[in-house]
């Protein structure tokens, strides 16, 4: 009798390709910061309070539960996958209790992953939606007891798990909205507690700072700076210039981790740091001591409110993550970590300062640091310029890349988020294409071809609406020259409009965005500038052109031809 033939496994398609991937990708961070998965409950049926559904993951950290739903709907279809599942979402957040007690009865492997050391009260518990399209806001409004870990999240946390390891977890507890109070022990003891450490403060007449800064110096373990530092950006996951990526170096880490843990050294150079509002400065008796009225530096007690993502790390970032829990060497580094005390000049900001102040504090000190040096790469400048110095040509061309990348014929076009390959960089376009374009001067400017009446005053630098008309102005002009560059070569059917490497003569590189952006400029200057039919009637043939230079050395001599063979226009 022949033997029967096994049957094939059948081949997975690329959709559950990606499906199986990107559920990976979370689980992944989950795992390095510290949270265990609960198997045997991932996508079982659920009926709770009348409505079924289901979680897709269920991950749990002491007394932290949660739940999540993956989806890989498109943008358009998101809604419709997310608003049926809000009843479900509601009813579990209305009645935890209830539901923690109905999950205990239903599946034993999560009853055995919850410990009996905290009571179902104490359980926090979180609904974590992870969609790898965007969710519109609209949508996110009406479903609001979920969080949103939006694929540049998912990026971000990633990227920052696999440099600092188990230490993103304070981050991570952050972005859940947690508070130190509510986790592990803290619960059950029900106290919040401020680290308390002794140190110095200098007169306020010493340290030419603003008035109501405060300038103190202290050592700290790094496990507890570790638990409540930041990068420049407090709650990096909003901010989309990616500064962290910027300003951290995995390398550099891990070289300073290799140093430690070869020599069980501390770093002897100080850590500068910025510090809540609410750290108090206080004598031996518990007294405010007043900085102001100082002439010389004195002992005192300084006392740093709880509470993650509080302490500023504006230098000295690689040092103190070189002390991060897990990965590599933690056996040896694990004791220096709480035994080893940095030194820190810390600045403290006057009761009440808003966020949007502190961030710029921050941001002008940092660079006033490290602009000299060479971990400040030109992007991070650009990116810190917009916060510091909005209405400068360079900031201006900073945000209107960012815009070009949201709509038009360029859209998704730029790399944005550091893990984006395969786009089109945009530091070299921002101060050789854009820069120059943009400015508020000159015959060869957009602001010289803008109508505005009352223009002139965008140099008071004053009137953020007026600078933001300019900006979309700037960004209608461009796309309108690049969207009939782009009708050309589709129609044309020659396949340069790509990013794709093999194809060596495409238009969407460095030096092809460049040049028909210095293009546009010459136009501007010949008052050549017109509709998208009699730009797109000039560039007819532009699918023979060759755009095959890649030095950027090119961009103007690209641009020059550009000129001369479509509208006639030689430039010296």
């Amino acid at each position: 009798m022949a033997a029967k033939k096994r049957k094939r496994k059948a081949k997975p398609t690329p959709e559950e390709i990606e499906k199986r991937e990107y559920r990976k990708e979370i689980r992944g961070i989950f795992s390095k910061v510290g949270f265990t998965k609960v198997t045997g409950v991932s996508d079982k049926p659920l009926k709770f309070k009348g409505r079924e559904g289901d979680f897709d993951d269920i991950f749990i950290f002491k007394n932290i539960i949660v739940f999540i739903e993956y989806t890989l709907s498109k943008e358009k279809n998101v809604g419709d996958h997310l608003l049926p599942k809000k009843i479900l979402f509601d009813h579990v957040v209305a009645n935890k209790n209830g539901f923690l007690e109905y999950m205990d009865e239903k599946f034993e492997t999560f009853k055995n992953e919850r410990t009996s050391k905290y009571s179902n009260d104490q359980y926090r518990i979180r609904i974590l939606y992870c969609s790898k399209n965007p969710v519109q806001k609209q949508h996110k409004d009406q479903v609001p007891c979920a969080k949103y870990f939006d694929y540049p999240i998912v990026k971000y946390f990633k990227s920052v798990s696999e440099g600092l390891r188990l230490s993103t977890r304070f981050e991570f507890l952050n972005f859940l909205e947690l508070k130190p109070k509510e986790i592990g022990d803290a619960i059950i003891k029900n106290v919040e507690q401020p680290y308390v450490v002794k140190g110095t403060v200098l007169p306020e007449s010493h340290s030419n700072f603003p008035t109501g800064y405060k300038v103190v110096s202290f050592y700290i373990d790094p496990d507890t700076l570790l638990k409540k530092c930041y990068v420049l950006r407090k709650d990096g996951w909003e901010n989309n210039s990616g500064l962290y990526q910027r300003m951290i170096i995995n390398a550099k880490i891990k070289s300073l981790r290799k140093y430690l843990a070869e020599t069980e050294r501390v770093f002897i150079n100080n850590i500068i740091v910025t510090l809540p509002s609410k750290t108090k400065v206080l004598d031996n008796k518990d007294n405010t001591v007043d900085p102001s009225t100082l002439r010389e530096t004195k002992p005192v007690k300084i006392q740093i409110p709880d509470g993650y993502n509080n302490i500023g790390l504006i230098d000295g970032q690689h040092r103190v993550y070189a002390y991060h829990e897990g990965g590599e060497n933690d056996s040896y580094i694990a004791d220096l970590r709480v035994k080893q005390n940095l030194l820190v000049t810390g600045i403290i900001y006057p009761e009440g300062t808003k966020a949007d102040i502190r961030t710029k504090f921050e941001a002008r000190l940092f660079l006033e640091i490290n602009a000299n040096q060479s971990n400040a790469k030109s992007d991070l400048k650009q990116a810190i310029g917009v916060l510091l110095r909005p209405y400068t040509s360079e900031s201006i061309a900073r945000v209107v890349i960012d815009k070009l990348n949201m709509e038009g014929p360029l859209e998704n076009h730029f790399e944005k988020h550091f893990y984006e390959k395969g786009r089109i960089k945009t530091t070299s376009i921002v101060s050789y294409g854009l820069k120059p374009i943009v400015k508020l001067s000159g015959n060869d400017s957009l602001y010289n071809l803008w109508s505005k009446q009352n223009k002139a005053e965008l140099s008071k630098e004053k009137d953020r609406a007026l600078l933001d008309e300019y900006i979309i102005f700037c960004v209608k002009e461009i796309n309108l020259f690049i969207s009939a560059v782009k009708a050309q070569l589709k129609e044309s059917g020659s396949g340069k409009w790509t990013f794709d490497k093999k194809q060596k003569d495409k238009v969407l590189s460095t030096v092809g965005i460049n040049a028909f952006i210095i293009c546009l400029r010459h136009l501007i200057e010949h008052n050549a500038t017109g509709t998208f039919e009699s730009y797109r009637k000039s560039l007819k043939g532009l699918e023979n052109f060759d755009f095959s230079v890649d030095k950027s050395s090119s961009y103007n001599s690209m641009a020059k031809k550009l000129c001369k063979e479509y509208f006639n226009i030689i430039i010296e």
